[in-house]
């Protein structure tokens, strides 16, 4: 029970974005973890109970407390004890982690024998104490199973939420289905925030696009202020008035809906009724690091491989794995002789960016021929992790360390400017010039981040939690919403891309202009968190803050509360 607490506890913290699913695997290893230990203490145990609790007090230091950023500080005790240079940097870990393991176990085991030795002198009974820290452990494990348990029936709806079927019927004609590509460039700043807040002149892409069939919005925004429900709202090609009627009066809020949103798009199931194969470049993010309905999925983080099957972990998994004695283990490799137990993908950082855009590369240049392509690449988004020409930076982080953030910022720009237009050639020339392009972001940078540059994270995370975004400055709000918008759509009229050329509507124009959908175009809304991000389903209208004036045919934000 004790061990079970730091897991319960993590979760509750995270309660907004993590599933009772992300409970599975750290509930699964600190429970092998004591087991193991438990099975060590056992022969003391029976001799003297006190053992008992010293085994699980020991148990949580090892399961709750960051095992690996404690490696990471005594790594030179290691060098030391074992300057054996024929082995391997992850054989070295492997080493370390059975030698840091074994010397917690002997510290414990000597204190347990002593401890044992100053009750006797003191005659004090060892038993009674041990019932009585085994009481405390218990009314702590209650103190944290009963909220969780209650966490956890308030959200389950919100677990399996599905997307509603689009209403509508297609109409395909086998030589007219293009092939489809939605990119998401994630934090790529609409073209007039980027000339009027950072400076910054993207006409060289901006006139290659235009130049290569593409129309633009200098001005684009996108309907909702954050990843995930911006990409569901375009991937369902409507806007998500249903989940804040059902979960909007919620107590416990998480966005899980939101990631199934994306996962079980209706736009997605539309085009594979209509026979598309869908492919999809995920990322570590929880929106996209899953794919059920691809056909083929692309996503090198947070792979664990356990006897032949894949699993995808989410942040809250992956975390725990990495701050816990086995994690050394699964990235090496667990086999038994040639037989692979359990392996781990840890690939991340400009590592796995280039990966998926390389990806990306491969499955354009592939022969055309009804395909659906979703790629969600996490740049410009920090760590700032590349110069415009594709080096690395010494400096990623968020802040002006090597150069001003803002020129991090653009510097990551250009360079994806650089990989689109390698891209963009690639669809273009295997498909004809007949591809469907979307290139979007999902949403712009952190004004904080970029307008204010003395920021410091908890001013970050209060923006994040609390906030209300309605009281953010005109400058913030454009920047926050001000998405690049980009469509190359070749049969569509500039009467339909003028109507339909946005995030919310793109769908509709795709629909409408290749398999005779008829659906209309919705009018542009813009909502804001009133409540901070804690309470995702409630929204408030911000048309006047972005564009000057209210309107009218939006739905009343009655329905958010």
């Amino acid at each position: 029970m004790l061990t079970l607490l730091p897991v319960l506890t993590n979760w509750l913290a995270n309660s907004y974005e993590v599933t009772v699913q992300d409970l599975v695997l750290p509930l699964i290893l600190a429970f092998l973890t004591s087991t193991i230990i438990a099975f060590i203490f056992l022969k003391d145990y029976k001799k003297n109970k006190l053992s008992a609790w010293i085994g699980a007090i020991l148990a949580v230091l090892i399961i709750g407390f960051g095992y690996d950023s404690r490696y990471g500080q005594v790594n030179f005790i290691f060098n030391a004890l074992n300057p054996i240079p024929e082995l391997s940097n992850d054989q070295k870990k492997i080493l370390f982690s059975l030698e840091f393991v074994l010397l917690i176990l002997l510290t414990a085991k000597s204190l347990t024998f002593y401890l044992r030795k100053i009750f006797e002198a003191k005659k004090w009974k060892t038993g009674d104490f041990a019932t009585g820290i085994l009481i405390a452990i218990t009314v702590a494990f209650l103190f944290k199973f009963v909220p969780t348990t209650q966490t956890i029936v308030t959200e389950w709806p919100q677990f399996f939420y599905r997307p509603p079927a689009l209403n509508v019927s297609l109409k395909a004609n086998p030589n007219n289905k293009p092939d489809i590509y939605y990119i998401v460039m994630d934090r790529y700043a609409s073209q007039s925030v980027l000339t009027d807040q950072l400076h910054f002149d993207n006409s060289d892409f901006i006139n290659y696009l235009e130049s290569n069939n593409f129309t633009t919005n200098p001005q684009g925004h996108n309907n909702y202020p954050y990843t995930t429900m911006s990409i569901a709202s375009t991937l369902n090609a409507s806007y998500l008035s249903d989940l804040a009627t059902k979960f909007s009066g919620v107590s416990d809020q998480t966005i899980e809906p939101y990631h199934d949103a994306v996962r079980y798009s209706s736009v997605i199931r539309k085009l594979k009724s209509l026979g598309y194969t869908y492919d999809e470049v995920g990322s570590w993010y929880e929106t996209t690091n899953q794919a059920p309905l691809a056909d083929n999925y692309y996503q090198p983080e947070g792979q664990l491989t356990i006897l032949n099957q894949r699993i995808t972990l989410n942040n809250f998994s992956k975390n725990y794995l990495a701050e816990s004695v086995w994690w050394q283990f699964v990235t090496f490799g667990l086999k038994f002789g040639h037989f692979q137990i359990a392996t781990y993908s840890a690939s991340s950082g400009p590592s796995s960016e280039i990966y998926k855009i390389n990806e990306l590369k491969d499955i354009a240049a592939e022969p055309s021929g009804a395909k659906f392509v979703f790629a969600h690449i996490l740049v410009p988004h920090d760590p700032y992790y590349f110069n415009s020409d594709g080096s690395l930076s010494d400096n990623p982080s968020t802040d002006n360390q090597g150069k001003l953030v803002t020129q991090k910022y653009t510097s990551q720009i250009q360079f994806m400017n650089s990989q689109m237009k390698n891209v963009i050639s690639e669809i273009q020339k295997n498909s004809g010039g007949n591809a469907v392009i979307i290139l979007q972001s999902d949403e712009g940078p952190y004004p904080l981040e970029l307008n204010d540059q003395q920021f410091d994270i908890n001013q970050l995370n209060g923006e994040l939690a609390g906030n209300d975004m309605t009281k953010w400055s005109e400058n913030d709000l454009l920047m926050k919403y001000g998405n690049l918008d980009a469509y190359s759509v070749p049969k569509a009229a500039k009467t339909d891309l003028a109507a339909g050329g946005d995030p919310v509507n793109i769908f509709r124009l795709i629909f409408n202009t290749y398999f005779e959908a008829k659906m209309p175009y919705l009018p542009l809304c813009y909502w804001a968190y009133s409540n901070g991000r804690s309470q995702p389903f409630v929204y408030t209208g911000i048309n006047k803050q972005i564009t000057g004036q209210d309107n009218p045919a939006c739905p009343s934000d009655d329905i958010f509360k």
